[in-house]
């Protein structure tokens, strides 16, 4: 049972995260919902208006029975086999004729219209009659009347019977019933006229045929016949392979000693060069490589090895000194002779190679003069060959055909064809479908804006879903706060936003238990650039450690500071710059904020180098003393991106908090802030994405904390 319980947990667990990631995906939809939908009715207002210029269009059918028929005392060839008298083909070809341009014509002249309007327009609505213009359309050509006239036309056969569907599409009701009956009454004229015309004495034709095939099938087989005697050919197939191989074996065997004589010209070259040098004949890779070289070389560097080591004993003037430096010249006078005598024995290789190439040169075009010789002869061969097969064949077709001819006089095959059905006047119109294309329109705008707001989002590099800060590893993530809702009537550095505050707390329970680890006393909020809420969520931090400890707030941010303007104190109060150029006491520059319990340094005047001042080894001592007196000291810097100022106060505290923009801050940027704090072993706490657009579970949070009921007042803690 308990196993069953723990599959089941687990069941349940994984649905979770997959109705998680699907949130994931779709939340940037929820977020823009209004936008997509107000996009998507833009688009379909325009679908809309095109819809409303656009001509109704009226559609008629009629339907032709087109069958085979034949007398009953006709005997054919093909009714010997249980075939049909008219074929397939025939059929379909039927078909084909009512579609073509040559009906399409008679049909316009029988019925006149190149003088009506239903070609003279497009399928929009007339100008005339929308604008209220007066000027006359232009009268289209014929080629241009039997353009349209084909594209409106349609020719559907029945599946498996012998009907056939003529359906026309016209702006005229009236005039789309009397083309497609037209069109019937068209075809039925034509087989009347195919019946009416005389046929050509195909038999007469076919002996004609018969007897110049023939002449010209014996003069074929008497050349072939005159080749093979003139050239004594019996097979060239044969004779052509061989030489054809011959000519492959001596390719290959030119291109192989072409290579070698190419790898030992080099070689032979630089033995030319410098044959009166053996010390340089040395340096050849063939030389150096020779075993017999190997072995002097290796002797040489033996005796050198003994001639240092009784050079460290003896004089340079001692007998064993002199007989061994002697010994070692021999040697060296061996190892040059050896290379010269390796470097002849490369030049007569380089020599013999030579004439290898010349000689396989030579009989390499020999193969080639009597390839191409018996080449000739095979294509002529197989030309006067393939002239006597085709004769032979043509000869033999049209025997048949002519025996064929003489078993099928007098029949004929004639097409059975009449009206079954003819084409009424349509009611109502086929075209637009207004609701119908609204519908799509509108629908397939959403999908797209959908889709577009998607990939949008997830092609954004920032962390701006679940799914990618939890696979950012570059630091831990131990906040996410929301949106931060600026109250225009805020008054002071802190406004009422209790969703904000709330994530701020969770916030400082993430840093008092993030690690197994002292809590820090003093950290640095940072952030990659400027405008991502690190001002913001270092005033919210100390306020939430003001409410049980006493914490002191400093900007350190001396370029562009933001404190004093948000408490609406003047540019010029001293501050942390007037501390360290001890301009000011202590007492003048901090400001005790008794609402919230907290002590703020803000920035003070400006200096030309706020660099320099951060350096100082004065201001490391203020945070000493600070330290001395208060539970908790939060720094603010500038960006890490945009200047060093950071970095050197990372030193001087106990841990770092990173603040991002969860929908601006690009990923690469958060690295590379990152990175330049590794550089330094600056005690990274971890990254605070700020301005969160995350969805969260607010409804029963907000009932929680709302609930007056829920809240227990405390009395005000009596500062020092």
């Amino acid at each position: 049972m308990i196993d069953k319980a723990v599959a089941q947990h687990n069941i349940e667990n994984k649905k979770s995260e997959e109705e998680l990631d699907l949130n994931e995906i779709f939340k940037p939809i929820f977020q823009r919902l209004w936008k997509i939908t107000l996009l998507a009715l833009v688009f379909t207002s325009f679908t809309y208006l095109y819809l409303s210029l656009l001509k109704p269009s009226y559609q008629a059918t009629a339907t032709l029975q087109i069958a085979g028929t034949k007398p009953s005392t006709t005997l054919s060839i093909k009714d010997a086999f249980n075939e049909s008298n008219v074929s397939s083909v025939q059929i379909a070809t039927q078909f084909e004729l009512l579609k073509s341009r040559k009906f399409a014509a008679r049909v316009i002249n029988k019925l006149n219209l190149l003088d009506t309007n239903e070609f003279h327009n497009t399928k929009y609505i007339d100008q005339i009659e929308y604008f209220g213009e007066s000027e006359k359309v232009k009268k289209v050509s014929l080629e241009t009347a039997i353009s349209i006239f084909q594209r409106r036309l349609s020719i559907s056969p029945v599946s498996k019977t012998e009907l056939v569907k003529i359906t026309f599409t016209a702006y005229s009701p009236e005039l789309a019933k009397n083309i497609a009956n037209q069109v019937g009454e068209t075809y039925l004229q034509y087989q009347n006229d195919i019946h009416r015309s005389s046929q050509e004495n195909t038999s007469t034709w076919l002996v004609e045929q018969l007897s110049d095939l023939e002449l010209k099938l014996q003069v074929s087989e008497s050349a072939l016949q005159q080749f093979r005697e003139d050239e004594g050919i019996v097979d060239t197939k044969g004779v052509v392979g061989l030489v054809a191989g011959e000519l492959t074996e001596l390719t290959s065997s030119l291109l192989r000693t072409t290579r070698a004589q190419d790898d030992l010209q080099v070689t032979y070259q630089y033995i030319m060069q410098n044959q009166a040098d053996p010390r340089k004949l040395i340096e050849l890779h063939e030389i150096n490589n020779n075993a017999a070289f190997i072995k002097l070389r290796s002797i040489e560097d033996t005796i050198e090895r003994k001639k240092h080591e009784l050079s460290r004993r003896y004089g340079p003037k001692h007998p064993k000194i002199i007989a061994i430096q002697a010994e070692l010249d021999s040697l060296k006078v061996r190892i040059d002779n050896k290379a010269v005598v390796i470097s002849q024995s490369i030049v007569k290789d380089y020599f013999s190679i030579k004439e290898k190439v010349k000689a396989t040169d030579n009989r390499l075009k020999d193969a080639k003069a009597n390839f191409l010789r018996l080449s000739r002869l095979d294509n002529k061969f197989s030309q006067l060959q393939r002239e006597v097969q085709t004769n032979k064949e043509l000869y033999k077709s049209y025997l048949i055909r002519f025996k064929e001819a003489d078993a099928m006089e007098g029949y004929k095959a004639n097409l059975y064809v009449r009206f079954i059905d003819r084409a009424a006047t349509p009611k109502s119109p086929i075209s637009p479908r207004k609701k119908l294309v609204l519908i799509v329109a509108f629908m397939l705008a959403v999908m797209m804006l959908s889709v577009i707001v998607i990939a949008r989002d997830f092609l954004r590099d920032t962390l701006n879903s679940q799914h990618k800060q939890d696979n950012f590893a570059e630091a831990d993530i131990i906040g996410v706060l929301p949106k931060y809702k600026v109250d225009k009537k805020q008054y002071g550095l802190f406004g009422d936003d209790e969703r904000f505050i709330e994530s701020i707390d969770a916030l400082r329970a993430s840093i008092l238990f993030h690690q197994i680890r002292k809590v820090p006393k003093i950290f640095a909020v940072t952030s990659s650039v400027s405008e991502e809420g690190k001002s913001t969520v270092a005033s919210y931090l100390a306020r939430s450690f003001g409410e049980m400890e006493k914490v002191l707030l400093i900007e350190a941010d001396l370029r562009r500071p933001t404190l004093a303007e948000k408490m609406n104190l003047s540019v010029h109060r001293p501050g942390l710059s007037n501390l360290l150029a001890n301009t000011h006491p202590i007492e003048q520059c901090i400001i005790r904020d008794t609402d919230y319990k907290l002590d703020i340094l803000t920035s003070g005047v400006t200096p030309a180098n706020p660099l320099a001042f951060l350096s100082m080894k004065r201001f490391k001592l203020l945070l000493n003393s600070f330290e001395n007196y208060y539970d908790r000291i939060i720094i603010e810097t500038p960006p890490i991106n945009v200047v060093s100022d950071a970095l050197v106060i990372s030193k001087l505290v106990e841990s770092v908090l990173y603040v991002v923009h969860e929908n601006k801050t690009k990923r690469e940027q958060i690295r590379q802030g990152l990175k330049l704090l590794q550089q330094v072993n600056a005690p990274v706490e971890g990254i605070v994405v700020n301005q969160s657009l995350i969805k969260e579970h607010t409804g029963y949070k907000g009932k929680y904390y709302n609930n007056a009921s829920n809240i227990v007042k405390l009395s005000s803690r009596k500062r020092a």
